[in-house]
């Protein structure tokens, strides 16, 4: 989730390194939830959610993937030495410059791990110029729900992947029941913050829905978040806390940063979240 929505047309994704913050300096370039369930730091548990995601994928050597909203990249390398992925086999699509521009670097550093293709692109272009029937997997690493249109997306996927093709996604999705006006509001207030367009808040229900309705059959959703929201809600509290003690006078965006992860990991720590939002993996294959 993105707490550093910036006044942008509602279809563009995130376009920082804000991430970064999270990570160790020049160790890696992670920018999701994570899976916390066994997991001390933020590096580990956004390496298991992509290791979970590649799993429930059933990756191997052979298939031809699409990986939409890779951020940097690091999920390359865990997909590479997990599953054998050859990573000349792999095609990114990611609207932000400088994610792009990062993770070309990356790579341009470890020539021997393959050329995957990166294209810096919105998500409607980018899959508008692929070809039909060309991948085997499409895979989204807590990045589906900033798609603008979940429909327009179910059909694009319908048409680039092969019969018997697969999305597989981890996701932040609504909660099912309904809500009372003002907690309606402000669940909508923070999809609007977050960068989830209107046409892509959807629940198990509505998700099912749209998958069938699209040409895909899921196999069920396993719901995460009791090992995603607070395990990132505590590792968030302490991340800003340490660097709070040990702030410098040159550290006026680095605190700007802080605050904002702040303020977004006790929402994340709260009950609201968990009423008003899941996080969920699943599979969905082309029927």
């Amino acid at each position: 989730m993105n707490p550093f929505r910036k006044k942008r047309k509602p279809e563009e994704a995130p376009d920082t390194l804000a991430h970064l913050y999270l990570n160790t300096p020049g160790s890696s370039s992670w920018a999701n939830l994570g899976y916390w369930k066994d997991a001390e730091d933020y590096p580990t548990a956004c390496k298991t959610l992509a290791v979970l995601l590649g799993k429930k994928a059933e990756l191997d050597s052979s298939h031809r993937i699409l990986d939409l909203g890779y951020g940097c990249g690091d999920q390359f390398f865990v997909w590479r030495d997990e599953f054998s992925l050859d990573l000349s086999r792999l095609c990114g699509i990611n609207p932000s410059s400088v994610q792009t521009e990062f993770a070309k670097r990356k790579l341009a550093e470890r020539p021997e791990d393959g050329t995957p293709t990166l294209i810096r692109s919105s998500l409607e272009l980018g899959l508008d110029s692929l070809p039909d029937r060309s991948f085997d997997r499409i895979l989204c690493l807590d990045s589906a729900y900033f798609f603008p249109d979940r429909k327009r997306f179910l059909q694009e996927a319908r048409r680039i992947l092969k019969p018997g093709g697969r999305i597989v996604s981890a996701e932040l999705i609504l909660k099912e029941g309904r809500l009372g006006l003002i907690d309606s509001w402000i669940r909508n207030r923070v999809c609007d913050l977050a960068s989830i367009p209107p046409a892509n808040r959807v629940t198990t229900e509505s998700l099912d829905r749209l998958l069938k309705e699209t040409g895909f059959v899921a196999d069920g959703f396993e719901f995460l978040e009791e090992h995603v929201f607070a395990g990132f809600a505590r590792f968030l509290k302490t991340k800003t806390e340490t660097e709070k003690r040990k702030r410098s006078a040159d550290s006026e965006i680095s605190s700007r940063i802080g605050e904002r992860y702040r303020r977004f990991g006790e929402f994340l720590g709260g009950e609201r979240m968990g009423r008003y939002f899941r996080f969920v993996l699943y599979s969905a294959e082309l029927s």
